[in-house]
């Protein structure tokens, strides 16, 4: 019972010391370069500053600040694409024309550490702005466990967003954090 109490209490202070740490975090700002409909923001105390860079069609963030890592892709889709990924499913399952799920499953499905992958977890509806993932990469034959944290928006009808963020030898305050940052995503209307 002691153990159990000790638990709860270890628990609700982690909680409030990073509540407290969400009163300092700063609201970052994200969006597809000249194009309107696609700002989404995230908040975190953790990150100082985004680099940006164009992947081709593609646009690409990312911060990295004591071994937690956070990168944004805007992924443009392609008119092939958007008939497989999008016009395919949204047939099959009888969909709406934008919605979470459909880049929630292309990234889960090509993962590139996929074989990897344990103790998935997924969260959120497919009517909601984001859907989330969760999982723990584990390189077998090695001393290697990476924390994985996803969120996943459609925004447009030809543009998929992918928000990563991961951490080694991630502790349960660690991830709490990265829950929270995830809860943090925001479209901005």
């Amino acid at each position: 019972m002691k153990q159990k109490n000790t638990f709860y209490l270890a628990t609700a202070l982690v909680i409030g010391l990073f509540a407290f740490k969400i009163a300092d975090s700063t609201l970052f700002e994200f969006a597809y370069p000249k194009r309107n409909g696609t700002t989404f923001t995230l908040a975190s105390s953790r990150f100082k500053k985004f680099k940006k860079e164009w992947r081709g069609t593609d646009y690409y963030y990312y911060a990295e600040q004591d071994g937690f890592i956070c990168s944004v892709l805007y992924y443009k889709l392609n008119d092939d694409e958007k008939l497989q990924l999008v016009d395919a499913l949204k047939v099959a399952i009888g969909g709406p024309d934008i919605s979470s799920a459909y880049p929630f499953a292309y990234f889960s499905n090509y993962s590139k550490l996929k074989a990897m992958e344990r103790n998935n977890e997924d969260w959120g509806a497919p009517t909601d702005d984001f859907m989330y993932r969760q999982n723990n990469v584990v390189m077998d034959g090695a001393n290697f466990a990476q924390k994985n944290m996803y969120g996943y928006a459609m925004l447009g009808k030809d543009l998929f967003v992918n928000v990563h963020l991961s951490k080694v030898a991630c502790s349960s305050a660690d991830s709490v954090e990265m829950r929270a940052i995830l809860t943090s995503l925001t479209v901005k209307k």
